[in-house]
């Protein structure tokens, strides 16, 4: 049996949507691809990692809106149909079918999102030049 300290639970902000991560995330990246910069709204995403049939709907439902990527591929953002607040993602373009196997989970969806900092900053050669990365950080530029 899994232990429940490794489960997360979140939602999207109107409350309609709730889910739960059954364990750990394989990883929690900080994303600072422009393209995640235009998509969020903001300077960079937070993601966690981890294998979709690991994570449950609670309540609710989330709608698929497919946008561009930089692979052509586009990803699939999962979103509450009521407020559109962004709550997992996946890509196709992984080999092997993988990319529906794995949500990117939005970290700032989690009730505790304090418990997953990120492992690692990706593409920090678009990072904005005004956020100052701590020293100690894993950081490349690319992925």
């Amino acid at each position: 049996m899994q232990d429940q300290t490794d489960a997360h639970d979140g939602g999207c902000a109107c409350g309609y949507v709730r889910y739960r991560m059954k364990s750990s995330p394989l990883i929690v990246h900080c994303c600072h691809c422009s393209w995640c910069q235009r998509q969020n709204g903001s300077a960079f995403a937070v993601n966690a990692l981890v294998e979709a049939d690991r994570v449950h709907l609670l309540q609710g439902n989330v709608v698929d809106v497919e946008v561009p990527s930089p692979s052509g591929a586009n990803q699939r953002i999962s979103r509450c149909p009521k407020c559109q607040v962004a709550v997992w993602s996946y890509y196709l373009v992984f080999s092997g079918g993988l990319g529906a196997r794995i949500r990117f989970i939005r970290v700032g969806t989690l009730d505790e999102p304090g418990r997953l900092p990120p492992d690692v900053h990706i593409y920090t050669s678009s990072k904005q030049p005004w956020l100052v990365l701590p020293a100690d950080a894993l950081a490349v530029e690319e992925y």
